[in-house]
């Protein structure tokens, strides 16, 4: 490595790292067998005395104020969030009944499917509960009651906003319903 290219390099370290580094720490310089050099803020071995370094010159500017509010910007902080925003916001949506693997006795084959998030469903937004594979649309709010047959049964739920786009969706939940025989 030439010579104009080490001091190119020194500078550049130099000018990368903050006049804090070099107020609070020791820069030392290794010179590797191979001839390059490197720079560490780590002792290399006992007794290795650090470079002088000449002080650098820092020039404060100010900071520019902040332009002022216009309706404009305004309008754009109550934009409403965007498709990843609402995913972020709706990413804990889940099911809250029925819990995985539960069983459901004798109550006459109906079962209430119910589902949450932390932050309130937003106007236009739906729930579409999907039992067994087949669409249920939910009329609002955060429960769905079903009427079932025996066995078991799965569900999950998709959460769309009110341009139909899929926001979110739950875990698959296993149920199962079970009826007494009408022989007892």
């Amino acid at each position: 490595m030439k010579i104009g290219t080490i001091t190119l390099l020194v500078l550049l370290a130099f000018i990368v790292l903050s006049p804090a580094a070099f107020a609070e720490g020791e820069i030392y310089k290794i010179v590797n067998p191979d001839g390059s050099i490197t720079f560490t803020d780590q002792r290399p071995a006992p007794g290795a005395e650090p470079v002088k370094l000449k002080p650098l010159s820092v020039v404060e500017t100010e900071t520019p104020p902040a332009p002022p509010a216009t309706a404009a910007s305004a309008e754009q902080a109550k934009a409403e969030p965007t498709e990843r925003d609402m995913r972020r916001m709706y990413s804990d949506f889940r099911i809250t009944q029925p819990q995985n693997e539960e069983t459901f006795w004798g109550t006459a084959n109906q079962v209430t499917v119910s589902w949450a998030a932390s932050e309130p469903l937003q106007d236009g937004m739906r729930v579409v509960v999907y039992v067994n594979g087949e669409a249920q649309e939910a009329s609002g709010g955060s429960g769905l009651t079903l009427q079932l047959e025996r066995g078991e049964h799965q569900v999950y739920a998709v959460l769309r906003d009110a341009g139909n786009r899929r926001i979110a969706a739950t875990d698959t939940v296993t149920f199962f319903v079970k009826q007494h025989s009408v022989n007892f």
